[in-house]
């Protein structure tokens, strides 16, 4: 692990993530203060970086601890596939009764 103040990050970006491929992560203050991380993400670690920091996810997975934590545990994985199923084809039914029906559009 490195310091770097952001006048050092600006003069030797290319050193910085270049050190960051090797696994080394570089912390960069800011007024003498750690403002950011700068992190190697591979391409194959960008869809869970993404999928894991989406607000939407971030809220249902808190929503989902704090149901955990008061006791109540949801439907079990065959019941989850399940219900996904049944609304996967509704969904679809109601697109094939719109185009059928002439209100989708080109």
């Amino acid at each position: 692990m490195r310091f770097v103040n952001v006048r050092q990050l600006k003069d030797q970006l290319s050193e910085v993530l270049h050190s960051t491929e090797t696994g080394e992560d570089v912390i960069v203050t800011f007024r003498g203060k750690p403002s950011f991380v700068v992190h190697h993400l591979s391409e194959e670690a960008l869809e869970d970086y993404i999928l894991g920091n989406h607000p939407d996810f971030v809220a249902k997975a808190e929503e989902a601890w704090n149901e955990c934590l008061k006791g109540k545990v949801g439907d079990d994985i065959d019941t989850l596939i399940a219900k996904a199923q049944k609304k996967l084809q509704q969904s679809k039914k109601l697109q094939g009764s719109a185009v059928k029906g002439g209100t989708a559009r080109p």
